[in-house]
C-alpha cells in the first residue's frame, strides 16, 4: 500500500480526502496535519510515502516556505492550488493540480474521484521512480513501491467470460501470501471466493480474524449448505472439504464434506475444485498458491480442459513452489504470476475494469 498523508487547514477538505482515500485499493490513510510545522513533525515520525496538501500551507509561513519545500522535497507530494493561481515550481517529486469543490462532493463524486485520486498518485509514483524518463512503461506498481512486470493481455474469450468463483488452493506459507492477496482484491470485488489452506485445527478461527483485521476484506469460515456473496472470502474449516452443490434460488451453495481425507489432506484442494467442475463447469478462475506438495494441481488441469482460466504463483514469490510448480508441471495453469499481479488478473477477468489501477 501508498501510505498517504494529507496537510490541509480546512477540516472539511480533509475529512473528504480521508473518506476518498479509505475508498481507494492502494492508497492507505497514514494521517493528517493542519499547519506546516505539524506537516514537518509528522513526515519525520510516520515516514508517509506520499503527501497531499495545499499551497496556501506554506505561504502563510513566509514566501519562500514553498519554493524551499520543493527544492528539497524527498517525498513525492501533490499540492492544489486555488483556481487561476500561479504555480512556479514543478519536479519529479512536486505536482500541482487546482483544488476540487470537495465542500460540494457527493457520495457519487466520491467515488469517482478516488479512482481519479488513486491512478493520479500511481502515475506520480512512477514517474518519480523513472526519474522522469520519457521512455519509461510502467503498468503497475507493487504495494512496496516495486515495479512489476507487464501483466500480458488477456485471451479474447477470456475477457468475455462470465465467471462465477473464484477457488483458492494453499498451504505452507499461507497466511502472509493470502494477506498480501486479499489487500490486493479490495473490499469490492464483484465475486465470491472460496479458500482451502491446509491448516492444524483449531488455528482457523485465530487465521481468519487476523486477515479479517488486517485485509479489511469480509472473511469468513465457511458454512454448510448456504449461499455466498459477491465480495465475500469463504475458508474451509480445518479437517472438513469445502465442496459446492447447485442450487434452484441462490445459484449454488457451499456444502461441508466429511468424505475421507485426499492424500492425507482435509481440506484438499483437490476436492475442492472437484466439486466446483461439477456445478460451475468452465465458469471459474481457480487459483494455486504457495505450498507444499501437489494438492489441486491434478483438478486445475480438469479445469483448466473445462474452459476455466487457472492461475499458478511463480516461484519468485512462493515461499514453497511445491503446489504451483505441480500445477504448471502437469500444465494446469493457464498463466503463472507473481503474488502482486494476482489479484490484478482476478479484477481483469471479473471484468470490472472501473476498478482496475
Amino acid at each position: 500500500m501508498i501510505n498517504v498523508v494529507v496537510a490541509c487547514s480546512s477540516a472539511v477538505v480533509r475529512s473528504v480526502l480521508k473518506e476518498i482515500i479509505l475508498k481507494t485499493r492502494k492508497l492507505a490513510w497514514l494521517g493528517e496535519a493542519v499547519t506546516y510545522d505539524a506537516l514537518m513533525s509528522i513526515n519525520l515520525e510516520l515516514k508517509p510515502d506520499f503527501i497531499i496538501t495545499e499551497k496556501s500551507l506554506f505561504d502563510r509561513v513566509r514566501n519562500s516556505t514553498l519554493a524551499d519545500y520543493c527544492h528539497t522535497a524527498e517525498i513525492p507530494t501533490l499540492i492544489y492550488h486555488v483556481p487561476g493561481e500561479k504555480t512556479y515550481y514543478s519536479s519529479k517529486n512536486i505536482n500541482y493540480q487546482e483544488m476540487p469543490q470537495f465542500m460540494n462532493f457527493s457520495s457519487e463524486k466520491i467515488d469517482e474521484y478516488s479512482k481519479l485520486l488513486e491512478q493520479k498518485i500511481l502515475d506520480i509514483k512512477r514517474t518519480v521512480l523513472f526519474d522522469n524518463h520519457p521512455g519509461a512503461m510502467v503498468t503497475s506498481i507493487n504495494e512496496d513501491g516495486s515495479i512489476a512486470v507487464p501483466l500480458q493481455s488477456l485471451p479474447a474469450d477470456a475477457k468475455k467470460h462470465k465467471y462465477k468463483a473464484v477457488l483458492v488452493g494453499v498451504s505452507t506459507g499461507g497466511p502472509g501470501a493470502l494477506l498480501e492477496f486479499l489487500k490486493g482484491i479490495g473490499r469490492h470485488y464483484p465475486l465470491p471466493i472460496f479458500i482451502t489452506q491446509h491448516i492444524n485445527s483449531f488455528f482457523d478461527k485465530n487465521l481468519i480474524k487476523w486477515l479479517a483485521s488486517e485485509s479489511h476484506v469480509a472473511v469468513h469460515l465457511a458454512e454448510d449448505n448456504t449461499a455466498a456473496i459477491p465480495g465475500h472470502v469463504y475458508f474451509a474449516p480445518s479437517d472438513v472439504h469445502l465442496t459446492f452443490i447447485s442450487h434452484p434460488q441462490d445459484g449454488f451453495r457451499m456444502i461441508l464434506n466429511h468424505d475421507a481425507p485426499i492424500n492425507f489432506l482435509r481440506p484438499s484442494v483437490d476436492k475442492m475444485f472437484e466439486s466446483a467442475a461439477s456445478v460451475f463447469g468452465g465458469d471459474c478462475i481457480s487459483v494455486i498458491l504457495t505450498g507444499m506438495g501437489a494438492d489441486g494441481a491434478k483438478e486445475s488441469l480438469h479445469l483448466k480442459n473445462l474452459g476455466a482460466y487457472t492461475i499458478a504463483q511463480d516461484e519468485s514469490t512462493s515461499v514453497v513452489y511445491g503446489m504451483p510448480k505441480a500445477t504448471y508441471e502437469i500444465g494446469g495453469a493457464c498463466e503463472v504470476l507473481p503474488l502482486s499481479q494476482i489479484s490484478m488478473r482476478l479484477w481483469e477477468l471479473s471484468g470490472d475494469e472501473l476498478e482496475l489501477i
